[in-house]
């Protein structure tokens, strides 16, 4: 009777356990794949993050761009995005500032998910070969590559925005397909009382009457491509980076009008408007232009050299 039990209990046992292990030996050898590579990736990125000085450029740059543009952009896209921090990566090492941000494997693998990790990592690492070496030049030294997510229809002047002539390479180029984007219009509304505190606590001469807003706010300047270049406040000028800054707007290409009391503020673009906008390129991307036109077309000018 007792070995009926054993026998009996010893069955239950394998009944319950045999599809577990099953399960294992099939799910195992995907997620210990996965692991792997994940595994691979971390010692990699913690061997090139380990002094910033022997910094490994062709690793480096994968986590900059990872941080810089969406991984759902077109590759040629992506493309031109890893030589703008690559150049980026290397200017910072030739004038011995800070090395652009760069973003973690745990912070990408936690961003995509173990899943999706492996595929957009191989993206990047794409990218970065089609590349390599690759950086934009002006007059023998790395450039300065700005760029943004959308512009407002067109990007800007560096040499007016900026206030620079050394940067001749970011003139103003349309890119009209920005307008599609749905970041291309935002409009907010905020209370008067709201606009002079968030004024006054950014800059503390601000000092406005709310019942004078937005009348005591005057845009005086404007560049071509429509973005503000200078904001009177009293006998406070500001710079439309600034006033944008201040009030955490998408864009300095912005128009203030009062609505019933509130004041509405109607932005075009996110971001400064300089440089490569983004989801241009990636319109461009989309109609099979490369990533080489695409650079020569919001940079022009500029040589892609080999560092």
């Amino acid at each position: 009777m007792k070995e009926k039990i054993k026998t009996f209990f010893s069955i239950c046992v394998l009944v319950v356990a045999v599809p577990y292990i099953v399960t294992l030996l099939f799910q195992g050898n995907e997620t210990s794949s996965a692991q792997k590579s994940i595994e691979k990736i971390k010692n990699e990125n913690t061997d090139v993050q380990s002094s910033e000085s022997k910094i490994d450029v062709e690793e480096y740059v994968k986590g900059v761009v990872a941080k810089q543009i969406s991984l759902e952009s077109e590759m040629e896209t992506l493309k031109a995005q890893t030589v703008i921090a690559r150049t980026m990566i290397v200017k910072a090492q030739e004038d011995g500032t800070d090395l652009p941000e760069s973003m973690e494997t745990e912070e990408l693998l936690e961003l995509l998910g173990q899943k999706g990790f492996e595929e957009k990592y191989s993206a990047l690492e794409e990218a970065a070969a089609s590349t390599r070496g690759e950086i934009l030049m002006w007059q023998e030294k790395p450039a300065e590559p700005a760029y943004h997510a959308v512009s407002a229809g067109m990007t800007r002047s560096g040499q007016i925005a900026l206030g620079r002539e050394d940067v001749p390479y970011m003139e103003a180029v349309e890119s009209q397909k920005d307008m599609l984007s749905p970041d291309y219009l935002k409009v907010v509304f905020m209370e008067k009382t709201e606009v002079a505190q968030e004024l006054q606590a950014a800059d503390a001469s601000l000092a406005l009457n709310p019942e004078e807003i937005p009348g005591n706010i005057q845009i005086t300047g404007r560049d071509d491509s429509g973005y503000v270049t200078q904001v009177q406040i009293g006998e406070v000028t500001l710079s439309g980076e600034q006033f944008r800054q201040y009030l955490g707007l998408n864009s300095a290409c912005f128009y203030i009008k009062e609505v019933e009391g509130q004041v509405r503020i109607l932005t075009k673009g996110l971001g400064h408007g300089l440089g490569l906008s983004q989801y241009g390129a990636n319109e461009m991307a989309k109609e099979g232009k490369d990533y080489k036109e695409i650079l020569n077309y919001y940079y022009q000018g500029l040589e892609l050299k080999s560092y």
